[in-house]
């Protein structure tokens, strides 16, 4: 019975160390993040890639957790509830995202600068400006899609399409770029940023002149 008794001992230590060494993996609970469209923008102009409009349609302000985001798939109608956040990374590679987020950064700096646009003109420059470079990426078909010029000037968004490519190719490795990406019922949203790495600002010092 004693010999039993230590053979199951020894066992249950083992058992014990080897559960003991095993990695640890934490589960985390995916967070859920209500998105809607309280709003219209304005109007759209799906422009495929030959210069042919292929539809035009009303398009809303999309929120998640009441911040600004923006569609990520024009190929699906948007419902309001729930979705799941995701980082950007599980939808799209860094160097898309980097492309869409310098692109973006572009659109707010110089709508920064010209405060003659209103806020809803502003999400048209921006949600048309993601849906380009995304179907550069994703071969939509669709890398013309713009505003209806009664809602923001052809000029204006001429200007603004073609700077950003310079400005994404000058400013690619001054930039830390990311986003967030909303999947769930009906269209994807998603958010992008970005931010000025660290050690690439320049700091300028004012001397001022005794009297």
């Amino acid at each position: 019975m004693k010999n039993i008794f230590k053979l199951l001992l020894t066992g249950i230590l083992a058992l014990t160390t080897i559960l003991t060494a095993l990695p640890i993996t934490q589960v985390h609970a995916a967070e859920q993040v209500y998105t809607d469209s309280p709003e219209k923008a304005g109007t759209i102009v799906n422009v495929d890639n030959a210069g042919n409009t292929v539809s035009t349609f009303e398009e809303g302000i999309f929120t998640a957790d009441g911040e600004i985001a923006y569609c990520i798939d024009i190929n699906t109608l948007f419902e309001s509830g729930y979705k799941t956040r995701y980082n950007a990374t599980e939808k799209m590679t860094n160097e898309q995202i980097t492309d869409v987020a310098l692109s973006l950064e572009y659109v707010k700096q110089y709508t920064k600068s010209h405060p003659e646009l209103t806020y809803k003109q502003v999400y048209l420059l921006e949600q048309s400006m993601v849906w380009r470079r995304l179907s550069v990426h994703f071969s939509w078909g669709y890398n013309n899609v713009r505003a209806d010029y009664n809602e923001v000037p052809e000029a204006i968004q001429s200007e603004v399409y073609n700077n950003a490519k310079t400005f994404v190719t000058q400013n690619k490795d001054r930039y830390d770029c990311g986003g967030f990406v909303y999947l769930g019922e009906g269209q994807d949203l998603g958010q992008f940023w970005a931010k000025l790495a660290v050690g690439n600002a320049t700091i300028q010092k004012s001397h001022q002149r005794p009297k």
